[in-house]
């Protein structure tokens, strides 16, 4: 089974949106829903770890993946699965520091 390994920036950033969609919008189904939607999607990726976009500009070897039409995943392959970077909302100017 592939592996996913998700980076400290990548756990607190999926901290940060369940607890934006579930406390700020007072939506805890919603917020659910879009953690089984990351999860499912981190799935994928770690099976097929080359259908996402790749974003050399941004670092060398990364490639990222939208969720829900809002979110973008920023990770990269590796031998026996994937590295989830980061998880961010697709509104935000992405800058290459963005994904360190």
């Amino acid at each position: 089974m592939p592996r996913i390994r998700l980076t400290a920036s990548a756990q607190d950033d999926l901290a940060e949106i369940w607890h934006y969609v579930a406390v700020e919008q007072q939506s805890p189904l919603n917020a659910d829903s879009l953690a089984d939607a990351f999860d499912e999607r981190f799935q994928l990726l770690a099976a097929h770890p080359h259908t996402g976009e790749a974003v050399e500009h941004l670092r060398p070897g990364t490639r990222r993946s939208i969720v829900k039409k809002r979110f973008l995943v920023f990770y990269q392959a590796e031998a026996k699965g994937v590295l989830i970077l980061r998880v961010l909302h697709g509104a935000r100017l992405i800058q290459p520091d963005d994904l360190e």
